[in-house]
């Protein structure tokens, strides 16, 4: 602890004994020599700054020293300005409800300065000072009826009506076993939500593939076969007519196909991911060239799609490898070296523990995985509707990626250990030869076509730094795209109307991520256009009549887009 925040305590300590009556009748040379002898605990305690323990006692100290001059400046109404747009109505600055936001405030702060300096070995610090900083924000007075003055004042201006209606919205929610996000009954896929004119033309246990109809008189000659993260459903690519990557690349003349997974139940908890490639993106592909008449198809993978995506194309066998046009990756992950956010629940201990519900469900349930997401954001994500919804008596507005984010899918328990184990525990994905799928050795040195890599600044699940460290784990030719935006925001959702957004390219990749950051050059709007070219660029194709009809004899209509397997509930 530094000399002025000791000198600062000692005065505080100095004033409350001078004023307090329960020190009134007390000698004032005895209450020198105490305050004397209460600082030389303090000092023999804190010992220097060479050990944990004296950063401890440090923050320790200064939190107390900052929270008695709260209490001593308690009748004053300037309690300083805070930036934490929890207490940011006028109504946080009136009343006790500075004293308690300013406590608050100190008190979340020495929790997580306690934590972050407790020294212990790099992921059990980074677990401690994480939950710490949950269980912080789980304590905010913002959180409680009592303690925020808007939910007070709200109650109070409508005769209590805004409590009752947040109580019918939390047993609503109980009912659920989730908490609501966003207006459900405003959306419907098939309705509002994947209205892309399409047909499923291919279904079998774990898959429907979807042929999307024509939008121009011709067609590029090689499709795009896209392969969605089996963790969500696949509409985030097709949300709506303003937002969809599938109607973008129709109306620019592409021919489309999607993969949709199926949501699995307990009784496909033995799939792995041996069947995910073969059943899943191998008859993905194979469907998609015999249906288009081409062998040189670009596939485009996403998130765990992506890493899918990888981990197939590694293994590809020689007969589908002429089949093979490009690659594309969005956010996804060959080594797992930096895991993002997600890395601190990614242990063995914590792994043991959930391994025990893997066993009873035989799935790991989308909604367990949507928890575990929102608690990286927890007041945004959890707080944030819990005082929207229980405690101000809201109903959310309509948020179509909201909608899609709740809408969860299961993962079966086989797939989702080995994926946890031995990829972003071990990191074995980018090491040859460490995984076996398919009877196979894994090598993605065996991806030996061009290859383009996307990634975003803001996207805290897999940090943009590790995509880029995957591109020369691959053989063909590697094109790095970094874009503004998050993990969906960034990638998914960037169409170029009205787009705010920008994306980097053409950076030295002789260099680390940041010195290639450095050289790169930048360009205003959307990477989905740079894309499109990059693709004639490196598959080119020449433009075909639009098919008359959707499928083939082989491959028939079977049901409209979106299909049924999208309509399934975790």
């Amino acid at each position: 602890m530094k000399t002025d925040q000791m000198d600062a305590l000692a005065q505080l300590f100095k004033q409350s004994m001078e004023s307090h009556p329960v020190f009134s009748n007390i000698d004032a040379d005895k209450l020198q020599d105490m305050s004397k002898d209460f600082f030389k605990s303090f000092e023999a305690m804190y010992g220097g700054n060479a050990h944990p323990f004296a950063d401890w006692t440090g923050t320790w100290i200064k939190y107390q020293t900052d929270l008695a001059q709260v209490w001593l400046n308690a009748a004053n109404p300037e309690q300083g300005t805070t930036k934490d747009n929890r207490f940011k109505g006028d109504a946080w600055n009136e009343g006790i409800f500075p004293l308690l936001r300013h406590s608050y405030e100190l008190t979340a702060k020495a929790m997580t300065d306690l934590a972050d300096g407790a020294g212990l070995p790099e992921h059990e610090q980074s677990k401690l000072s994480f939950y710490a900083r949950v269980a912080a924000d789980n304590m905010a007075p913002s959180n409680f009826a009592i303690t925020n003055p808007d939910v007070l004042e709200l109650a109070k201006e409508t005769g209590g009506k805004s409590l009752v209606d947040g109580f019918k919205n939390l047993l609503s929610d109980l009912e659920k076993g989730y908490i609501t996000t966003t207006d459900e009954d405003a959306f419907e896929v098939g309705k509002n939500l994947a209205t892309t004119p399409g047909a499923v033309i291919y279904r079998n246990d774990l898959i429907e593939v979807i042929q999307y109809e024509p939008m121009t008189a011709k067609q590029r000659g090689n499709p795009v076969l896209i392969v969605p993260p089996c963790v969500n459903k696949f509409y985030i690519f097709d949300l709506n007519e303003k937002k969809s990557m599938v109607r973008y690349l129709l109306e620019q003349g592409q021919s489309v196909y999607m993969m949709s997974w199926r949501n699995p139940g307990p009784d496909q908890g033995d799939n792995g991911w041996d069947d995910y490639i073969e059943q899943g993106i191998f008859e993905a592909l194979k469907v998609t060239s015999e249906v288009s008449k081409s062998k040189s198809v670009d596939m485009l993978g996403w998130c765990n799609g992506g890493t899918m995506l990888i981990a197939a194309l590694s293994v590809l066998p020689p007969e589908l490898k002429p089949l093979l046009g490009s690659a594309t990756f969005l956010s996804s992950m060959i080594s797992f070296e930096d895991p993002g956010q997600v890395k601190v629940f990614m242990d063995e201990g914590q792994n043991a523990a959930y391994d025990m519900r893997l066993k009873s469900e035989k799935i790991a349930p989308g909604r367990d995985i949507a928890n575990a997401m929102s608690m990286l954001h927890v007041n945004e994500s959890i707080w944030n509707f819990v005082i929207s919804n229980y405690l101000l008596g809201k109903s959310p507005a309509p948020f179509d990626v909201l909608y899609w984010n709740s809408d969860t899918s299961n993962l079966p328990a086989k797939w989702y250990s080995y994926y946890i184990e031995e990829m972003y525990m071990a990191d074995k994905l980018k090491d040859p030869g460490a995984l076996t799928l398919l009877g196979r050795p894994v090598d993605t040195g065996n991806i030996d076509v061009p290859c383009y890599f996307v990634a975003a600044d803001g996207d805290h699940i897999v940090p943009w730094k590790g995509s880029y460290s995957a591109t020369p784990l691959v053989s063909g030719p590697a094109e790095f795209v970094l874009t503004t935006g998050g993990h969906v925001s960034g990638t998914v959702i960037n169409h170029p109307t009205r787009n705010r957004k920008r994306f980097w390219t053409d950076g030295n990749d002789a260099l680390d991520a940041e010195g290639w950051l450095e050289t790169a050059s930048v360009t205003d709007g959307s990477w989905w256009p740079h894309w499109l070219l990059w693709l004639n660029e490196n598959n080119p194709a020449e433009d075909r009549a639009k098919p008359k009809t959707l499928g083939n004899k082989t491959h028939k209509v079977l049901d409209p887009a979106p299909g049924k397997y999208v309509l399934e509930r975790a």
